[in-house]
């Protein structure tokens, strides 16, 4: 992920992360203050918010690109980025299960931008909604001194085998549940790092492809529903940092088995050594991470074969703000160079 942002700072000098902005925020949403607090099932804190509305039940999200944070206009990869932008919001359907409907979209444009760019842009971004669900309906477009592109997705919940809707949060994590993963992590991260080396090794550009054109996984969490689980995210800012949000909003113990990481063999033919890091707090890869009872996780392995992997167990209950601990090969505990992307302390 591009790391050209400054970081954020209170009032009384300290570092503002994220997280603890998003925290506070929350506190002007909650339900007791909203005139149909019933109509919120699911608010602030997860992938995508869940809401109770006359015709039914739909899932909300949104995101916002930025020139110079998420991506570099240098670049000129306007179909990529589209793409992307797309499979960024996308993938919180996926997270919370659910099947993606209609997108708004707004577009932050400069001076003396081409019309080119913006059509590129959106074939980018329409090729996704057409391969995953999804369409543009609207949406507005505004100067600005920097490009943006803003986008609001809305879905809808699957329905289990009783007929009822269901969808996937991060807060259902209970003790004993295996801890999985889809597909490989890292890809993004390193392909991020050899496009800004300018490396062209074929291996090298796989990474960047996986970089560009993510996938999000809408099919693979309708099944996890369906299957029983109820508990998941995506994994967008890095797998430690996003597991312990899992975690948090849990208040569970997560531990990880390192060796049970999925890493692409291209990332460890580029980086060696440095790949699991890559894998630990490479953020981007849009892949799922969920808990669920061995006995769920034993059915979907039979049925999606190697779709995903466990690498840990959630070991505790009852733990205040959740942890996450890691063991490496040798049985010791791990301490990862760092956890994850927080987009106001990078």
């Amino acid at each position: 992920m591009i790391t050209m942002a400054d970081s954020s700072v209170n009032n009384d000098g300290s570092s503002m992360s994220e997280f603890g902005l998003i925290a506070r925020l929350a506190e002007f949403g909650v339900a007791e203050s909203l005139q149909n607090p019933e109509s919120v099932l699911t608010g602030i804190g997860d992938d995508a918010a869940v809401v109770s509305t006359p015709s039914g039940k739909l899932l909300l999200t949104t995101d916002a690109i930025v020139d110079g944070v998420h991506f570099r206009s240098v670049d000129e990869r306007w179909y990529d980025i589209g793409w992307k932008c797309a499979v960024s919001n996308l993938s919180d359907i996926a997270a919370m299960g659910g099947i993606p409907d209609h997108a708004l979209v707004t577009l932050g444009v400069p001076q003396g931008a081409s019309m080119d760019t913006y059509v590129d842009f959106y074939s980018g971004m329409n090729e996704a909604f057409a391969k995953f669900g999804g369409a543009v309906v609207g949406g507005d477009v505004v100067s600005s001194p920097t490009m943006f592109v803003n986008l609001a997705l809305t879905g809808h919940p699957v329905s289990t085998d009783d007929g009822e809707p269901a969808w996937l949060q991060r807060g259902a994590a209970q003790v004993d549940d295996l801890v999985c993963v889809t597909g490989s992590l890292g890809g993004s991260a390193g392909g991020l790092e050899v496009l800004l080396s300018g490396e062209t090794n074929p291996s090298g550009q796989t990474l960047v492809k996986r970089h560009f054109h993510p996938t999000p996984r809408i099919e693979l969490g309708n099944q996890l529903v369906r299957a029983g689980v109820r508990c998941a995210m995506d994994v967008s800012d890095g797998l430690v940092g996003d597991l312990e949000k899992l975690a948090s909003a849990s208040n569970v113990q997560i531990r990880i088995d390192m060796t049970n990481i999925p890493i692409p063999p291209e990332l460890i033919f580029m980086f060696g050594t440095s790949a699991i890091e890559l894998a630990l707090s490479g953020g981007e890869d849009y892949e799922l991470a969920f808990t669920a009872p061995e006995s769920i996780v034993k059915a979907l392995q039979e049925e999606n074969d190697s779709r995903f992997t466990v690498i840990g167990r959630v070991t505790e209950e009852g733990v205040d703000g959740g942890k996450v601990s890691l063991v490496d090969a040798t049985g010791e505990d791990y301490e990862p160079i760092r956890k994850g992307w927080d987009h106001l302390n990078g």
